[in-house]
């Protein structure tokens, strides 16, 4: 068995979010996970039991037996009881700001509400494992600071910006009854 989604996204969003400013002088969090099998995405096998120490959003230590923690406060212990643990998801294709909302509601909607349905599906995804995400159109530069800033908690983002379409193609939102624009028409 996996780690369950509602505990292990959870909890490395909860000590991985970047500080608000680069001068903020809190030392990042850290999370030790204990007996756990680790996956590591490029074998065929699990690992025997193991324990990784994650600090901030960087693995710092793996080790087949006890890891010293030092004497860090801030130190979140999750026994895995010999789950298996794995890198991050990354989803190579989204378009996170309008996944969540019929395409009528982004074509016609506030965009206040579409960033709020923004902010609940990048923490679902999050709980589903994906760390990472390439959005390939839509404006999800503000989700993607408001994510860095550890204002709300989802996967990092490359935001590709407007979509690149041709006339009809997937990205090209006008309505079924709109008629192109002829050549200095506007």
């Amino acid at each position: 068995p996996v780690l369950p989604a509602a505990g292990l996204p959870k909890a490395i969003a909860a000590k991985s979010a970047p500080a608000a400013t680069a001068t903020s002088a809190a030392k990042p969090g850290a999370v030790l996970f204990r007996n756990v099998r680790i996956f590591n995405g490029t074998g065929d096998s699990l690992s025997g039991a193991s324990n990784v120490l994650v600090r901030g959003n960087v693995i710092e230590r793996v080790a087949t037996g006890d890891i010293d923690t030092g004497t860090d406060a801030a130190l979140t212990v999750i026994d895995g009881n010999g789950r298996t643990l794995m890198p991050g998801l990354i989803d190579a294709h989204t378009h996170i700001m309008f996944d969540t909302v019929p395409q009528a509601a982004v074509l016609t909607g506030d965009i206040g509400f579409l960033n709020v349905a923004a902010v609940k599906a990048s923490a679902d995804m999050l709980m589903r494992g994906f760390t990472s995400i390439r959005d390939l159109g839509g404006p999800s530069f503000g989700l993607k600071r408001g994510i860095d800033a550890g204002l709300v908690n989802g996967p990092r983002i490359w935001s590709s910006g407007a979509f690149i379409s041709q006339t009809g193609g997937h990205g090209d939102f006008r309505l079924p009854n709109d008629l192109p624009a002829r050549p200095g028409e506007f």
